[in-house]
């Protein structure tokens, strides 16, 4: 399309321009008949110009066509590369693992993917819950997906994370429990985590005499989330808590806690009354007013519990898609030049963000512990 835009604006140059050699070399030869000599030197001199001029053009119209095609070339590998499919689909969920694009080595491994097994009856065609589906069909929404219950990555990568976290604290407990010290640099680094949780997060936000109760659950929530945090930092995993699911699940174990614990504590009614603070004002203030602080405590009691889930989320997946699109410049630039200078300028700055991914990963699993020991001790110590 470019190539043939180009020739229609390149040939009609050409044309004219041969039209005006014709008609100087005509007029030259004219001034030829009538100058003699001079003529045929000034007409040699003048053709040996024109010649010039037509390899100079022709080398200049070669030099376009280049340059045009290159740039094409470029713009094919930023729409593939830099695609929001080609980022995103490495950041979302799926049915399988991402591999080196070595030949497949045994079942399930096809090309550069590992494929989970499907071990539902149901699926995207026949879900569960979904359009058309066999136990309740809703419309079909981008946002809520078919209910198949298929395992999927983050399906996998969360079995892994408890699994990593019962193999690193059923040892440790028993050893706490007999009595033993912690030896090791890898368990003093574990004693002084799980000491550090209890001592700056759950007892300042719960209280001290209330934390022990919720402790295991702070401990957990920690743990949990520092081990998909760090799990998604191996390249072709994928990060479980960069999925507002994973995230949303998250944060309704928290909210199921922290109302339990209220209505545990004060009773239905009583946990619904206490988020309308005590007020000393006028009875007849009182009537208006109450009624729109109470509104706006429960409003703001959901929106806790969502922000929670949306902080995570958003910080994790931001993150994996800045590192994405580092990388997606040296598909850009692997076949131009430009990849001695941008490779290395890639890796040192992919390997920065790494480590400030590595930092925020612990910083993230951090601050939904406290928040969680806030929401809980908010619940217990009302207004």
């Amino acid at each position: 399309m470019k190539k043939n835009s180009l020739l229609s604006v390149v040939g009609p140059q050409d044309d004219e321009q041969q039209t005006t050699q014709e008609g100087h070399g005509h007029d030259e030869g004219g001034h030829d008949h009538d100058a003699g000599s001079h003529g045929k030197d000034g007409h040699d001199e003048d053709g040996h110009h024109e010649d010039g001029h037509h390899e100079d053009g022709h080398g200049h119209g070669g030099d376009s066509a280049s340059t045009d095609e290159w740039n094409e070339n470029i713009d094919l590998a930023m729409g593939y590369y830099l695609s929001p499919d080609s980022l995103i689909g490495h950041v979302q969920d799926s049915d399988h693992f991402e591999l080196p694009a070595f030949p497949p080595w045994g079942e399930g491994m096809i090309k550069d993917k590992l494929y989970i097994p499907q071990i539902s009856p149901y699926t995207d065609e026949s879900p569960m819950m979904g359009e058309n589906g066999s136990v309740w069909a809703y419309q079909k929404n981008d946002f809520v997906g078919p209910v198949t219950f298929q395992p999927t990555k983050f399906v996998v990568l969360e079995l892994i994370g408890a699994l990593i976290v019962a193999a690193i604290f059923i040892p440790y407990a028993k050893r706490i429990k007999s009595g033993d010290r912690p030896v090791g640099r890898f368990w003093n680094v574990i004693d002084v985590m799980v000491c550090y949780i209890r001592d700056e997060v759950a007892v300042p936000g719960i209280g001290s005499s209330d934390a022990k109760r919720f402790l295991p659950f702070i401990w957990t929530i920690f743990f949990f989330v520092l081990a998909l945090n760090l799990l998604g930092m191996v390249p072709g995993l994928g990060a479980a808590t960069g999925s507002i699911s994973v995230t949303a699940a998250l944060a309704i174990s928290v909210f199921f806690v922290v109302m339990s614990t209220g209505i545990k504590k004060m009773g239905f009614a009583g946990f619904l009354k206490a988020q309308a603070p005590h007020l000393d004002i006028n009875p007849f203030l009182k009537i208006i007013l109450i009624p729109m602080i109470w509104g706006i405590e429960v409003f703001g009691l959901l929106i806790k519990h969502a922000v929670l889930a949306v902080r995570l989320f958003a910080n994790m997946f931001a993150g994996h898609l800045v590192v994405g699109v580092f990388v997606a410049f040296i598909g850009v630039t692997w076949h131009t030049q430009l990849i001695w200078g941008v490779g290395p300028a890639v890796i040192l700055t992919t390997i920065a963000v790494n480590i400030l991914e590595l930092l925020v990963a612990f910083i993230q699993a951090y601050v939904f512990a406290f928040l969680t020991s806030l929401f809980i001790g908010a619940a217990i110590h009302p207004h």
